[in-house]
């Protein structure tokens, strides 16, 4: 019972925190008329705004300082500090739309606060038993090269795929609650009994359903820039907190990771910045091929959760084979949509 109220305190308080400061970010955005720009990848009709980030991360930190469960340490204090700075750019971002170049840099710095705020990677633990991969053997002022490059290219990656993940209605948002609700489970496991943890990643839970609330197709908000940095952020930091299950959390988050390699590969080879948007991800070709919005995304759910569970309860070379099968899964779906053998139910009614 006093477990229940620990998580449930958390997760409810996000919820419901999460629908009053996205609804008031809604109506601040109405009378200030801070709107999203219709055209490019993301097609919608009227006016919608791009700030529901905000209302996201303050109801996450809210919920937390609220549940009374916060013990400051000195990551933690650097999830604070990184959370405000995503919190001014990704507003600045999202009225002003800066370069790609800008928010890589602006990433990494995030990235490096982190590094100086304690977070590392030692090892990366070997499926196949036996020794595990060290990455601390070579060190530069108390740092790990090696750790510390792992943890630049983690926190960098998972920002970039949930920004490309932000591009219908509901998907990003509900994938990261996925994955967040993954490491709820993992963290209250007895692999890794973290109940800090564990209350962190319910009340990024909450927060991401209140959002939903307003983001699911159609849409009246979207995350825009601030949110899907910080839930990319947020997801990969917990990621390294929860005993450095890595594999986990890159089997949740396994399939925009590699639909966005996929999709850098076809820039790269055709010419094109690997950073300058386009509708070539797997998301858009389901919608070419004639799926609803709904459709599209709740089969995205269904594949993030399927391989999130299979995470959840394997371990060792079992977890391995689960990875290898990801990454077969995706670019046979890839190339299925591609040459049009996947087709909602309405087209092939319609035959």
């Amino acid at each position: 019972m006093q477990d229940l109220i620990l998580y449930l305190k958390p997760l409810l308080l996000s919820f419901f925190l999460s629908i009053v400061f996205v609804k008031t970010v809604i109506s601040l955005s109405k009378k200030y008329d801070l709107f999203d720009k219709n055209g490019g990848r993301r097609k919608h009709d009227g006016r919608i705004s791009r700030l529901g980030g905000l209302g996201i991360i303050v109801a996450f930190w809210s919920a937390i300082f609220l549940s009374g469960s916060l013990v400051f340490d000195g990551l933690k204090i650097g999830l604070i500090v990184c959370s405000v700075l995503i919190f001014i750019f990704g507003f600045w971002d999202d009225i002003k739309e800066l370069s790609w170049k800008k928010q890589m840099v602006f990433q990494v710095i995030i990235a490096l606060i982190m590094i100086y705020a304690g977070l590392s990677v030692d090892y990366i633990a070997n499926p196949f038993g036996g020794r595990e991969f060290r990455l601390d053997s070579f060190s530069f002022m108390d740092f790990s090269v090696l750790g510390s490059l792992f943890v630049i290219l983690w926190i960098v990656g998972f920002m970039n795929v949930v920004n490309w993940l932000d591009g219908m209605d509901g998907l990003a948002g509900g994938v990261g609650a996925i994955g967040a609700f993954t490491i709820f489970l993992l963290s209250t496991s007895d692999l890794v009994n973290q109940p800090p943890l564990a209350v962190m990643a319910i009340a990024l839970v909450g927060a991401l359903l209140g959002f939903l609330f307003f983001n699911f197709h159609p849409a009246k908000i979207f995350m825009g820039s601030s949110g899907a940095l910080f839930l990319g952020f947020i997801l990969a930091v917990l990621a390294i907190f929860s005993g450095g299950k890595i594999a986990t959390v890159f089997l949740v988050m396994g399939f925009p990771i590699l639909d966005a390699c996929w999709v850098i590969y076809k820039r790269l080879r055709a010419g094109k910045s690997p950073f300058l948007g386009d509708r070539g991800h797997f998301h858009y070709q389901l919608l070419e091929q004639g799926w609803s919005d709904r459709e599209a995304v709740l089969f995205i759910y269904f594949l993030s959760a399927v391989f999130g569970l299979s995470a959840l309860a394997f371990q060792g070379i079992y977890k391995f084979v689960a990875i290898v099968v990801l990454f077969i899964t995706v670019p046979v779906l890839i190339t299925r949509v591609k040459y049009g053998k996947i087709h909602s139910r309405k087209i092939d009614k319609s035959r």
